[in-house]
């Protein structure tokens, strides 16, 4: 198996620490890539190892199919190993097949590509991703150059590609422009055998046979891991959608409670703005009858000593 410390051992502590945190920053999200990072070289430069500060300032930030890779070797780290171990055994047998062999391994190995890149497309929106079609179209195609190219394959076994990739094999990839710390990728022992039919080492008939059977069985056990993991994804996605169509409901169903509540408080608080003009209105009365009734009072008072007065008056007269 293809092991993921894929560097060149590192001649001091500082380029250990630069792998920690290469890897602790092609981890997270996209948009947190650029503020950790700048943290990261501050925290170097604040602590005197400019060098440090440097170099992880010089991370670049990945493109949303080499994240999507990423996370793919993260989260399925043993996928990518038997991957990359079964691009390395269809090198080798491939210089021995005739061409009907050769297509029906090309056709196997398009097969797992696909179902691989399905899961990692899997992953990324179980994290709440959306990925394009042409995002995922990038992830296939990194996996299928680094079955053929051992350089990219080691590369993106690392987790830290800045960009995707595309390889025919014969060209190896610019590693530089898709993978941080480019300088320490090496490829696994015996990662570039190809062989050749006229050579002394050439495989027999029935070795290349027998190679190329093992290459089927391998390609055929690892698409069907994959495309079960595919189906687990799709399960656990099915039942988040699932989920989240039951709490739209539940959302849909209060928001129309709500509704209904507020158009009863609008009705309440219209009614009570109501009752408090007319509590109004008949203070107002309630102040003017009161008025009206002491000044009634104070002419009945009036009228009834006029009329006392009169009275003793006219008593008086009598007499």
């Amino acid at each position: 198996m293809i092991q993921r410390a894929l560097t060149r051992p590192a001649p001091g502590g500082n380029d250990v620490l630069l792998d920690d945190i290469a890897d602790e920053l092609y981890g997270l999200p996209p948009e947190a890539f650029t503020a950790a990072r700048n943290a990261r070289a501050k925290a170097a430069k604040d602590a005197g190892d400019r060098a440090l500060a440097d170099a992880v300032q010089l991370l670049r930030k990945p493109t949303a199919g080499a994240w999507v890779v990423n996370q793919l070797v993260r989260e399925q780290r043993g996928e990518v190993d038997s991957l990359l171990d079964l691009g390395i055994r269809l090198r080798a047998a491939q210089g021995t097949l005739g061409a009907s062999d050769l297509r029906a391994l090309d056709e196997q190995r398009r097969q797992l590509t696909r179902a691989v890149a399905a899961q990692a497309v899997a992953i990324a929106t179980g994290a709440g991703r959306k990925v394009s079609g042409q995002v995922a179209a990038d992830v296939e195609e990194t996996l299928r150059s680094a079955m053929v190219d051992p350089n990219a394959g080691a590369a993106l076994a690392t987790g830290r590609l800045t960009d995707t990739f595309s390889s025919n094999g014969l060209e190896p990839v610019d590693l530089s422009r898709v993978v941080a710390l480019a300088d320490r990728v090496a490829a696994p022992a015996g990662g570039v055998p190809r062989i050749v039919t006229d050579a002394p080492q050439a495989l027999s008939d029935a070795e290349a046979r027998a190679a190329a059977a093992r290459a089927v069985a391998d390609a055929e056990r690892v698409l069907e891991q994959a495309e079960q993991a595919v189906r687990d994804a799709h399960a656990v996605a099915e039942r988040a959608t699932a989920d989240a169509v039951g709490a739209r409901r539940r959302r849909e169903d209060l928001e129309s409670e709500l509704a209904a509540v507020r158009r009863q408080l609008a009705d309440l608080e219209a009614q009570v703005t109501s009752s408090s003009q007319a509590e109004d209105a008949a203070r107002r009365a309630q102040l003017s009858a009161a008025r009206a009734e002491r000044a009634a009072i104070e002419s009945a008072t009036k009228a009834h000593a006029s009329l006392a007065a009169l009275v003793t008056k006219s008593g008086r007269a009598a007499q």
